[in-house]
């Protein structure tokens, strides 16, 4: 176990400390306190990670609330495909990282990255299973609505539309 760990230890780089991640930049924290991540196969100190301060919280907090919002310019099909093709993209080096700092086989890592790629691709297939009357925004300046009529009305309108 402990070679396995090493070699992959020699293919990720992590810092010795975390950064936080605030305003669309890495930056260092400024807190007094830290949490030591262990790599519980060897006992080595993997990275410290920072408890934030109140003030780094109220920085990334309000970040987001002055962010424009693209959401709405953005289609729903179109964002959930690039998060799991983000995820999927990047299984291999999660994985790593997974064994690295949990300790565990790198076929066990693969494992829970696969089960995660599927919880993902459910969270995209969102779009699918929230349709009903309305679905707003599924493109730029685009609603989808759903009617429900009659078989009949259907078979008549077939009908009038392609004579027998």
């Amino acid at each position: 176990m402990f070679r396995a760990t090493a070699s992959i230890r020699s293919t990720i780089r992590l810092s010795s400390t975390t950064k936080l991640f605030i305003n669309g930049q890495f930056v260092d924290s400024k807190t007094n306190e830290w949490i030591d991540l262990h790599n519980p196969a060897t006992n080595e100190v993997v990275t410290r990670v920072p408890c934030a301060t109140r003030e780094e919280m109220n920085s990334a907090q309000s970040t987001r609330q002055r962010a424009p919002s693209s959401r709405g310019k953005t289609s729903r099909f179109f964002r959930d495909n690039r998060s799991c093709s983000n995820f999927s993209t990047s299984s291999g080096k999660l994985a790593k990282v997974i064994t690295l700092e949990q300790g565990k086989s790198l076929a066990d890592a693969e494992g829970d990255v696969l089960r995660g790629l599927q919880v993902v691709e459910h969270a995209c297939s969102l779009t699918s299973l929230q349709l009903g009357e309305t679905l707003p925004s599924i493109s730029r300046d685009m609603d989808t609505i759903s009617y429900r009529v009659p078989l009949e009305f259907a078979q008549e309108l077939r009908h009038s539309i392609f004579p027998p």
